[in-house]
């Protein structure tokens, strides 16, 4: 009953780990929020979810047959990769002409925005820079599973990750041009991947207990956000996507962290809700789609007369993303739900173990 008891709670963490995970990518995309608070999002936000990847990946899925595997990553993350470049081309191509945006894109011509598919790098990616975290992840778990097949330890693969990571981000920045498909950054993103992977092996319960007492954890807690909060703001603006790591890749990587923890520490003292567990099973598709109904909402509040967005505004786009999300996810995965790699039970489980 134990085991069950906290394989329950184990799942019901993660979830959470999710849902604010995509609460903070989805609110960090909305006009009008402070720039402040968008520097802190950015220093662990996309670092949790490769994290929770690795966290969720199965030693039984390694062990498995390696060419079939790729097959099951390449329809969860690249199916719906090519899905949403079209969706959201489409969008693009209905709203390019209107307000700013009309001189965002003077001159960008149909075949300029089919660069962003062919390499999947998130400046090229013009109709929806969101979509660069599919091949990214998709690199990533290749990667590794390639890497465990000949070396199935995953403490010296994390070990050997992060300096890898080290060594590339020493001889190569700044770079002066990004490679396709992810294999720059993937060195970056494989080091969190690789961490959830090792942490796994550490039952979630037993890192949780050791700071359960109140006056252990409220020090721990106090003592985490603080630093946190100090060298994310020393660090300034990043963001993995664009290959930006701030003044220095050991605090990016010590920032990252320590936001994971606060997130799961956070997360293992709320109580999951219907909301929250939407969110955490339809991250897959609120990553595609979130950017384009905020971009649609708040054009139509400028033509309603807005002139400038602050914190409450960011608020409202937020809740308003999410809630588009719902009858899309909705329509998506009653129609065309092999779309999002959701064909069968099998496949729906792979969509929720890869994001």
């Amino acid at each position: 009953m134990q085991v069950s008891d906290g394989m329950e709670k184990r799942s019901e963490i993660i979830d959470l780990c999710k849902a604010w995970g995509m609460i903070l990518v989805v609110w960090g995309h909305s006009a009008g929020i402070p720039v402040v608070l968008s520097t802190l999002i950015y220093s662990f936000h996309m670092p949790l979810f490769f994290f929770i990847s690795g966290y969720l990946l199965k030693t039984s899925r390694l062990q498995g047959d390696f060419t079939k595997e790729v097959g099951d990553l390449a329809r969860t993350l690249l199916v719906p990769y090519v899905f949403f470049f079209f969706v959201s081309l489409a969008y693009w191509l209905l709203t390019r002409d209107l307000g700013a945006r009309a001189d965002k894109y003077a001159g960008v011509t149909l075949q300029d925005t089919f660069v962003g598919l062919w390499t999947g790098i998130s400046a090229d990616l013009l109709v929806n820079v969101s979509l660069w975290f599919f091949p990214c992840m998709l690199v990533t778990q290749i990667v590794y599973r390639a890497t465990w097949k000949v070396w199935p330890h995953e403490g010296r693969l994390f070990v050997g990750s992060l300096a890898i990571a080290c060594g590339v981000l020493l001889f190569t920045l700044p770079w002066q041009s990004r490679l396709p498909w992810a294999f720059d950054i993937v060195w970056i993103s494989l080091v969190f991947f690789s961490l959830g992977r090792l942490l796994q092996r550490i039952p979630l319960q037993a890192i949780l207990m050791a700071t359960k007492p109140a006056f252990v954890r409220m020090p721990v807690l106090v003592l985490a956000f603080s630093a946190w909060l100090f060298l994310a703001l020393w660090q300034g603006r990043v963001d993995l996507a664009a290959a930006n790591f701030g003044r220095s890749f050991i605090v990016y990587f010590l920032v990252a962290v320590l936001g994971i923890f606060i997130v799961f520490a956070a997360s293992s003292a709320f109580k999951s809700n219907a909301v929250l567990r939407w969110i955490s099973e339809n991250t897959l598709l609120i990553f595609p789609l979130h950017a384009m109904f905020i971009n649609f909402g708040s054009g139509l509040a400028k033509l309603l007369g807005a002139e400038s967005y602050g914190l409450g505004a960011s608020v409202l786009f937020a809740c308003w993303g999410l809630l588009c999300s719902v009858p899309a996810a909705f329509l998506i995965k009653r129609y065309v739900p092999f779309l999002i790699g959701a064909k069968s039970p099998t496949n729906r489980r792979s969509a929720h173990e890869a994001i």
